[in-house]
């Protein structure tokens, strides 16, 4: 299969070995796409060729290219023969980093071996775990996916323990936009600068994977988005969920996640919002899909919902955000593990209203003072503000530090003021509002300030 998939654009494994001035045990004309110098149990293996004897069970071995080893090996020998993989020797007096080296240059110089021509060929049929191992053997330079949330979907090469999530440039790294998440590559500028070109084949190689997913994904999540939406309105089944995965007693939270604001009446502006709730939603699906549970999602309005069971609420929440263009916010429900759609729904309208750009904010994780007013509608809550807070925007700016301190000393600290400065603003406060050692005072002075920061969101 491998030999159907690649044909002429990769050297077979005889061929290989053959050039370095070695003789082949077990000819093969498998084509070896790449090097595995050590075990890598989540790596495809297919045209790998493998430096290690490996351990264990060699039947997962079997759609690897063959084998290069230091001394004979009977196993190894038997599966080879079986299999049709190709196995040789090489002088144990050589270092494996040496032969390592010199199969790469072999592999991907551009005189014998793999041209260039033949190396971009690999890149358009290679799987994309491959392709970071292909890359890497090819460059010299360690390479590592990186997903918007920070995950490291694949890495070649010694990587760092951090890596940069958004398209950018820095002494001693690249990161290039690869669809769902970020392709970097470590090492000199210089080098990084001669690569350049083949880095960006790859990436947009993945840009363009990532897309034909997305498409796929998005094609079978509307049934799901019909059923959410069914469930919301109350007018569908909760046990059609179990189509979806979601078994009975699972636990799940249903989330509204909502762009940054695109401001303007006209046209263009509403286009601009549509573009974005959709960029909203196939980057949540590409999360919830990565996160491998059950999820459903829903379109609604300028808003995104989204109803996944879930393991850790918190975490996966904040995730999901990190996952979304900067400045989005999300609010979501209590867990629930019962068919209440509809409360979990009202619970995540009221969440998102109090949560702030950039913030995941969780029902549970409200103030009884904020879900109370949240009850409100803006009018009410503007009303507050304008019959409680009658103040100038110094004074207002004044209480609300004053409110937020340990005393005078420390507000007046934070606004950089004298503190006699400050007793003198807020004796004209209390003048307005009433004495603010009053507790009726204080608790109307508190709902305001909190109903205005509702509102400003």
């Amino acid at each position: 299969m491998v030999a159907e998939n690649f044909g002429q654009s990769a050297i077979s494994f005889t061929a290989l070995v053959q050039g370095l001035g070695l003789e082949a045990l077990v000819p093969s004309e498998r084509p070896v796409l790449y090097l595995l110098p050590e075990p890598r149990p989540l790596l495809p293996l297919e045209g790998a060729l493998l430096l290690f004897r490996p351990e264990g069970n060699l039947w997962r071995y079997r759609t690897a290219s063959g084998f290069l080893l230091p001394a004979p090996d009977p196993e190894v020998l038997a599966l080879a023969q079986k299999e049709g993989l190709g196995l040789a020797l090489y002088p144990p007096w050589l270092r494996r980093e040496e032969v390592e080296k010199a199969l790469a240059q072999r592999l991907f110089a551009l005189g014998p071996g793999l041209a260039l021509a033949g190396l971009l060929d690999l890149l358009l049929k290679l799987p994309d775990r491959p392709l970071l191992e292909v890359l890497h053997q090819a460059t010299g330079l360690p390479l590592a996916r990186v997903a918007p949330w920070g995950e490291v979907l694949g890495f070649a090469g010694p990587v760092p323990p951090q890596h940069p999530k958004e398209p950018g440039t820095s002494r001693g790294w690249l990161a290039l936009e690869a669809g769902e998440g970020v392709l970097v590559a470590y090492g000199e500028e210089e080098v990084l600068g001669g690569v350049r070109g083949l880095l960006e084949v790859a990436a947009r190689v993945l840009r363009v994977r990532a897309l034909e997913r997305s498409l796929e994904r998005m094609q079978e999540e509307s049934l799901g988005g019909a059923l959410l939406e069914g469930l919301i309105l109350g007018e569908a089944e909760p046990a059609r969920l179990f189509a979806f995965g979601f078994a009975e007693g699972v636990e799940w939270v249903l989330s509204l996640v909502e762009p940054p604001e695109v401001p303007g009446r006209h046209r263009l502006a509403e286009e601009r919002r549509r573009e974005a709730t959709l960029e909203l939603r196939r980057r949540a699906g590409t999360y919830l899909d990565r996160l491998g549970v059950p999820y459903l999602l829903a379109v609604r309005g300028n808003r995104v919902a989204a109803m996944w069971q879930v393991h850790s609420p918190k975490r996966e929440a904040e995730s999901l955000l990190a996952a979304l263009p900067p400045g989005s916010r999300l609010g979501y429900s209590a867990v629930h593990a019962d068919t209440g759609v509809q409360e979990a729904y009202r619970e995540a309208l009221i969440a998102l209203k109090a949560a702030r750009p950039g913030e995941a904010l969780s029902f549970t994780g409200l103030d009884p003072v904020a879900f109370v007013l949240l009850q409100q509608s803006p009018e009410d809550l503007r009303a507050l503000v304008e019959r409680y807070l009658p103040l100038p925007p110094k004074l207002l700016r004044t209480l609300e530090v004053f409110m937020a301190s340990g005393g005078v000393e420390e507000a007046a600290a934070r606004l950089n003021i004298h503190p006699n400065t400050l007793r003198y603003r807020l004796k004209r406060i209390e003048e307005a509002l009433g004495p603010l050692s009053r507790p009726e005072v204080l608790a109307r002075v508190h709902l305001a300030l909190r109903a205005r920061d509702l509102l400003l969101g």
